[in-house]
């Protein structure tokens, strides 16, 4: 075999296995925007302080996630709305009806995020609703409970927050954060 002809096939080789492991690499690359953070399961990873875990984090950006061996998945950072219409709340003397609109959304903090992973990494945004709503709601009812439907109309906004603070500590549990919470409507009588 003439030695031109086998060097031509051999860089032709070298060029056909650099595509394919770009294709590869490529078709693995998996990019995050600023909205979203990715959780990547499969591997061992060690962190700073020593310890060892089965996933890791990427925000913003992208990663080489390995075939077989890793995993991905997206999770929101977008700011959840949850609406509790028509909430029927006991209160001091006589029971109400109020409108609730709260704003949920994950706190970017890394605790919070593997808070939020172990609650919400498979789920839809109807399912983030579907456990986040009756923790809210829970909420709602035990602070207006303790008021007088005077009280809640003289100060919309002071039961708002009463809610949110009341609701922090179990929201935070699951990692997540209350941006903003309206209880409309106090007024209103159960007849």
């Amino acid at each position: 075999m003439n030695p031109q002809y086998m060097l031509v096939l051999a860089v032709a080789g070298m060029v056909l296995v650099t595509i394919i492991f770009v294709a590869i690499w490529a078709s693995r690359y998996v990019r995050v925007g600023p909205n979203r953070v990715l959780i990547v399961s499969g591997r061992q990873h060690l962190l700073p302080d020593g310890t060892r875990r089965g996933f890791r984090i990427v925000r913003s950006g992208g990663t080489f996630v390995f075939p077989v061996i890793e995993k991905a998945e997206a999770l929101s950072l977008e700011v959840l709305s949850i609406e509790m219409p028509k909430l029927r709340v006991p209160t001091l003397g006589e029971p109400a009806v109020v409108d609730c609109l709260a704003q949920v959304k994950i706190k970017g903090d890394e605790a919070a995020i593997l808070a939020a992973a172990e609650h919400f990494l498979s789920k839809n945004e109807d399912g983030m609703k579907n456990i986040v709503r009756p923790v809210l709601e829970k909420h709602v009812r035990a602070v207006l409970g303790s008021m007088s439907v005077q009280e809640m109309d003289g100060d919309p906004g002071g039961c708002a927050a009463r809610v949110e603070a009341a609701a922090a500590k179990d929201l935070g549990k699951m990692g997540l954060v209350v941006v903003s919470l309206s209880v409309q409507g106090a007024g209103k009588r159960v007849g």
